[in-house]
């Protein structure tokens, strides 16, 4: 009896450590949206239909690093003309463009894009008569730049900060050479698919007739769209009782955070994950190679 306890009392605890084990590995994240399944895991099988043929599935994920990042600042001036507007935010610009220099940029790594030109109204109040006015013009701006260093890209933020630029519109991130990129994970996968049919043909002694069709499926996922949000909270509701029903009172609600974090395509499913342990957000790159065979069926 002490020895059956004994084990019981072994197996809980290590169903206890499995559960605390998950908790802590799986973090607040959990209070996000857990419906969205963009980022499922891959699931790779080698069958054979009914009609004679091997099909063969290879996926290979890659997370590759960033050559280069362009970013997009946003800002605007207001004044009583056109001219003095246009002077005022072009000042703010070159002023900002000196200080980005500082930082190795140069000229033709930065471009100014002119967003628009609104005029700017206003109420002047006369008793209980609220006319509207003419009361200047508004100019907008975008500057884009273009960094390979990673770094630069909190030093240009702080430096547009002295300037009154603080809408960071987007960063998007780039490789130079994506066609590189597809054909290093190709020729991987073809290889992968190699491996796989010899291993089946060997073990079930099969022989394959005539060609080969295949096709395959590159996709490449940047983080602008990897990026998910949740709230960590826990509330309490405020209840009135039935006598007090008439009693009117005014419920503020604190300030709850929003946290956002990178969530990229899982590695789990793939047959093989290039730079699994890379810490840096950057880009991924998926290919999936099907080949199909068909088999000889004379044997």
């Amino acid at each position: 009896m002490k020895t059956i306890s004994t084990k019981c009392t072994t197996l809980f605890f290590l169903l206890l450590t499995y559960s605390i084990a998950k908790a802590q590995i799986s973090g607040n994240q959990v209070y996000g949206n857990s419906g969205s399944n963009d980022n499922a895991s891959h699931t790779n099988k080698t069958t054979v239909i009914n009609n004679n043929v091997l099909s063969v599935s290879v996926s290979i994920l890659m997370n590759a690093k960033a050559d280069g990042f362009v970013m997009t600042l946003g800002l605007n001036e207001e004044a009583e003309t056109v001219k003095l507007c246009n002077t005022k935010i072009n000042t703010r610009i070159e002023g900002f463009l000196a200080k980005v220099k500082t930082l190795g940029i140069k000229k033709d790594e930065s471009y100014i894009d002119f967003i628009s030109q609104t005029k700017v109204y206003d109420f002047t109040v006369d008793g209980s008569t609220a006319q509207q006015i003419e009361k200047g013009f508004e100019i907008k701006k975008n500057i884009i730049i273009t960094t390979e260093n990673i770094t630069d890209l909190e030093k240009i933020i702080t430096l547009a900060s002295e300037f009154e630029i603080h809408d960071i519109i987007k960063v998007e991130y780039f490789n130079d050479d994506t066609d590189s990129i597809h054909t290093q994970l190709f020729e991987q996968a073809l290889a992968m698919a190699e491996v796989k049919k010899d291993r089946y043909l060997k073990s079930f002694r099969k022989k394959i007739v005539g060609t080969p069709d295949a096709n395959e499926a590159f996709e490449v996922y940047v983080p602008k769209n990897q990026y998910k949000t949740y709230q960590a909270y826990e509330s309490s509701e405020i209840q009135t009782h039935n006598n007090n029903r008439n009693t009117n009172y005014l419920k503020k609600l604190a300030r709850k955070n929003k946290s956002f974090y990178y969530d990229g395509v899982s590695s789990a499913g793939f047959d093989k994950v290039i730079n699994a342990n890379q810490t840096e957000v950057g880009i991924q790159y998926t290919l999936t190679l099907t080949v199909s065979y068909k088999i000889d069926t004379s044997i």
